[in-house]
């Protein structure tokens, strides 16, 4: 009987094997990208975004205004004054709602005049100092919706942060006086900057206003903190936060006639008083491989030297510790130094957790993205744990796998990149990206750049020991099922050809359209 009960339960162990995914099993994605009918959602590219429940927080970016003057930027144009031109920016703050194609919205200087109405109810008050501080400290809150291309993420607290951005210095005194500059002389310059502006927003509330709800007291006193930093600031590059702990990653300081590149990705923490509405920022030691990244010189020799890039979330198998830690990948990114405006094709693993020959970065020149979606675009990232496999989707934008010609972009894409990496390897290394053919369908423009991924939210994310990641978590996604719903993809640049050069028609535009993206799992 006892022989007979062994062979049993062999058997039957067996039999359960074979109905599960074994190290034989050939297990594949594909990703679909499928266009709604949605005709309500704002027309933006490079804004600041958010999500509370089913509803999206936007503001901030860029949007068509006469004959489409949003999208690509004039590449042969001045910057200062006529490649990004005033009324192409968002004044927008709008709430939005994908499933009822329902959009509200309010202008940005309403949102201003309500929060010093509310928090100064009582001038004596903490809170109302501190308010008028910043004023008086020249500080205009107005360029925290009139930028370009900031850095924003999310908590799961309900916080919304967003760092830097590109554009008019003082706006809301242009708004009010017809200047450009501070004080009342009319002059035709035009002082664009790259921002150090650090914001915090309380997003569930932001959504209330933008749908002209009332708020009371208390929301009031937690929807806005405002800080700076000089060591942060920086425009087309990404924030992530890991571990209560934020990374600014690339990007550059981009003025109406300079330019510096960040060269590093800097840790920082943020810190709040109570009834002030400033925002403590503490900026820890840059991440890099020049000993200051600061130095003009950095920008000639520096890997990091990266902006408009994907950048996305990771995470890696700690060989030290066998632990899983959070990291940051640059994927790509534009440009390397040099008059040719070359884009970079290797990745760098980003794990402040983990020293590798006293860094804490793996620069990955083995691997080669061959000049397929180099610029900033829609992606997500999934780990499959059953596989230690992690999967990077890069969908659209910029790229066209074609080295192009000395002073100008690669051509817009049709394509998406696959990207797999087997995070308990050492050292890190990505594998041979798949190329996606035509993952926005059969059409005539094309899309991607400067786009979002916004998740589904009951999607369920991957967590490591410390912290919830923003990647997926495949293996328990697809637990029940062989096709979920990652999230929509929003907004970004429309191009009507290739090459389109600048805005307008025929060239390029802000998109409105909304896409949902759907992941199938296969098991050969």
């Amino acid at each position: 009987m006892k022989k007979y009960y062994l062979f049993s339960i062999g058997m039957l162990a067996l039999l359960l094997c074979t109905a599960c995914p074994g190290p034989d099993k050939n297990i594949s994605y594909k990703v679909n990208v499928d266009l709604l009918p949605n005709k309500n959602a704002p027309a933006l590219q490079s804004f600041a975004h958010a999500t509370s429940g089913s509803d999206w927080l936007l503001f901030a970016g860029r949007t068509n205004k006469d004959s489409l003057i949003g999208g690509l930027h004039n590449l042969n144009a001045n910057y200062a004054d006529s490649s990004f031109i005033p009324k192409s920016f968002n004044k927008n703050i709008y709430a939005y709602d994908p499933a009822e194609d329902k959009s509200w919205s309010i202008n940005y200087s309403s949102f201003l005049k309500s929060l010093k109405t509310n928090l100064c109810k009582d001038s004596a008050s903490d809170m109302c100092k501190s308010l008028t501080a910043l004023d008086n400290d020249s500080i205009d809150l107005a360029t925290l919706f009139i930028n370009t291309n900031p850095l924003v993420t999310q908590d799961d607290k309900g916080f919304m942060y967003l760092i830097g951005g590109y554009g008019p210095e003082y706006y809301s005194y242009f708004e009010n006086n017809k200047s450009w500059q501070k004080d009342t002389v009319k002059t035709d310059s035009v002082n664009y900057i790259t921002f150090d502006q650090v914001a915090r927003f309380h997003i569930p509330s932001m959504i209330k206003l933008a749908k002209q709800q009332s708020l009371n007291d208390e929301e009031w006193s937690t929807i806005f903190r405002y800080g700076n930093s000089k060591d942060l600031v920086s425009t087309g590059g990404e924030v992530f936060l890991m571990n209560d702990t934020f990374y600014l990653a690339g990007g550059h300081n981009f003025t109406s006639n300079s330019q510096k590149y960040v060269d590093a990705v800097y840790p920082f923490t943020l810190s709040t008083k109570d009834k002030s509405i400033v925002l403590d920022v503490n900026v820890d030691d840059p991440i890099s491989d020049v000993s200051d990244p600061t130095a003009p010189s950095a920008d000639n020799i520096s890997i990091f030297r990266r902006r408009d890039g994907p950048v996305t979330p990771s995470i890696y198998k700690n060989p030290s510790s066998g632990a899983i830690e959070q990291s940051l990948t640059f994927y790509g990114g534009v440009f390397k130094p040099g008059e040719d405006l070359q884009a970079w094709n290797d990745a760098i693993y980003v794990h402040p957790d983990w020293a590798t020959e006293n860094t804490l970065y793996t620069y990955d020149t083995t691997y080669n993205q061959t000049n397929y979606n180099v610029y900033a675009c829609a992606n997500f990232v999934g780990f499959d744990s059953s596989s230690n496999k992690l999967h990077t989707f890069l969908l659209g934008g910029i790229g066209d796998g074609k080295k192009a010609p000395p002073g100008h972009l690669s051509g817009f894409t049709k394509t998406g990149l696959h990207i797999t990496m087997d995070i308990s390897k050492e050292p890190l290394q990505s594998n041979t990206p798949e190329i996606l053919s035509n993952v926005f369908g059969d059409t005539s423009s094309f899309y991607g750049a400067e786009s979002i991924l916004i998740r589904n939210p009951n999607s369920i994310v991957y967590s490591t020991k410390k912290d919830d990641t923003e990647i997926l978590d495949l293996k328990t996604n697809f637990k029940e099922k062989s096709t979920i719903t990652v999230g929509h993809i929003y907004g970004g640049i429309e191009a009507f050809t290739a090459n389109p050069g600048t805005y307008g028609q025929g060239n390029s535009a802000a998109s409105r359209k909304v896409w949902k993206i759907t992941l199938t799992k296969t098991e050969d």
